[in-house]
């Protein structure tokens, strides 16, 4: 009860403080000349519109990039004897509805059988409560190059653990990590491995990730994209304007010995693919995007799902921030604050945002142009996404009608979201690590 009545008083506190800075603003104006309040009623709508204009511009011109970089992204050509060793390693606690389909599109890859190996790091009871280590054990049976390993000792309880634990067993050159509910393309394996055979300095690559089984019940439906446009275009932007981007844990191909180098996962952090994007970065390893390496993973089904797992990635980014901005050069600094902060600083000024909105609107200053300005950038993101989705064969016309006028507030919904996660931060309550359903 503690936790949701602080929650309560801090959004109330934060939209009060945009409100009040809307009373100040309002105030000033209309204490001020004659020629200021002309500037308010004349010239405002015009001034509205304008910047409404200028940033679906904007929007539209990194979004055309982005898109054209999704489709149109060559594979490196290479040689047979150039492709690299490659170890898959598939976490799982708990997934006995996934593992096996998510094993197959690895064996269905387009990738030589004796230098692919898959290890399915899997949980063991009393925190494994399915049947995924048995269906773990005959996967292995079934195929040679599958290998089913424990959980066990210190490394157990976590993904990065799982992870760890696999890593003096692996094979390959190259570590690839897939969540058990992902399906990797066909061709996905085989363009990981050609960027790390023609590109000598990389260290790190992402791949893109695409949500499936939208249509499973009305809240996939609502939702829809929203992770995949969040996950996507950040790690697009922060790669664009930094030259390195957000790890995402799945998806994920990183040099062994780089991984070992840096001492692996942090099994202590709540999202440890966002502090193994740190230990990257501030290690100067080179980073890359590919977005036709593409993986098909499945959506939260049921409100609580979408918001403990959004909360876990916020208060994980909050750890990751406070973790490592402390030190560093200056400019490793500042891309620390500019790789995390929108899911703090970012999150909080966006509803004192939304207080300061509303007061103007209310005392007429603004006109309702706004609420297209604050909407229309992510509108036009969900809709690309949508569109890419529905050429690709996999989307739908009202899946597109979705995103351009309903999943842009998410966004906003997203706002609370971090705020709890600032919250149980403060109040250094324990991190649970909530297991989402799968279909």
């Amino acid at each position: 009860m503690k936790n949701k009545l602080v929650f309560a008083g801090v959004v109330l506190v934060l939209f009060m403080m945009g409100a009040a800075a809307g009373s100040v603003v309002y105030y000033a104006l209309f204490l001020a000349s004659w020629l200021n309040r002309t500037v308010i009623y004349e010239w405002m709508p015009s001034l509205l519109l304008l910047i409404l204009i200028v940033l679906a511009g904007v929007t539209g011109y990194f979004t055309w990039r982005f898109i054209r970089q999704c489709r149109y992204q060559e594979m490196p050509e290479i040689q047979s004897d150039q492709i690299l060793p490659l170890t898959i390693i598939v976490p799982a606690l708990n997934e006995a509805r996934d593992i096996e389909q998510c094993v197959e599109s690895l064996m269905a890859a387009e990738y030589p059988t004796e230098k692919l190996e898959v290890i399915i790091a899997h949980e063991v009871p009393p925190k494994c409560t399915d049947t995924t280590p048995e269906i773990a054990k005959k996967l292995a049976e079934r195929y040679r190059n599958v290998k089913a390993v424990p959980n066990r000792d210190g490394h157990r309880g976590s993904k990065a653990g799982a992870i760890n634990n696999c890593l003096s067993q692996a094979k390959g050159e190259i570590i690839g990590i897939y969540d058990a509910d992902h399906i990797v393309a066909k061709d996905a394996l085989l363009r990981a491995s050609a960027q790390f055979a023609t590109s000598p300095g990389l260290a790190c690559l992402g791949g893109k990730v695409i949500v499936r089984n939208v249509n499973y019940n009305w809240f996939t439906a609502l939702v829809g994209n929203e992770s995949a446009v969040i996950n996507n275009f950040s790690r697009y932007v922060s790669q664009l304007f930094t030259g390195q981007h957000m790890v995402y844990g799945s998806n994920l191909f990183i040099r062994k010995d780089v991984l070992e180098k840096i001492g692996g996962f942090d099994e202590s952090s709540l999202t440890e693919d966002c502090d193994l994007g740190m230990k990257l970065m501030q290690s100067n390893y080179g980073m890359s995007m590919d977005y036709s390496i593409k993986s098909y993973e499945q959506p939260a089904i049921t409100f609580m799902d979408w918001w403990n797992q959004r909360v876990r990635w916020t208060w994980g980014g909050i750890s990751v921030l406070k973790k490592y901005a402390k030190g560093g050069s200056s400019w490793s600094k500042v891309r620390t604050f500019l790789m995390y902060s929108l899911g703090t600083t970012g999150i909080l000024f966006s509803i004192v945002l939304l207080g300061f909105v509303a007061f103007m609107l209310f005392m007429g200053v603004l006109t309702p142009v706004i609420l297209l300005i604050i909407v229309v950038p992510l509108s036009v993101l969900f809709a690309a996404e949508s569109i890419v989705d529905f050429c690709e064969g996999h989307g739908s016309v009202i899946d597109m009608v979705i995103s351009i006028f309903i999943r842009p507030f998410i966004i906003y919904v997203y706002s609370l979201v971090g705020v709890y996660a600032l919250v149980m931060d403060a109040l250094s309550r324990e991190r649970v690590w909530y297991t989402s359903q799968r279909i």
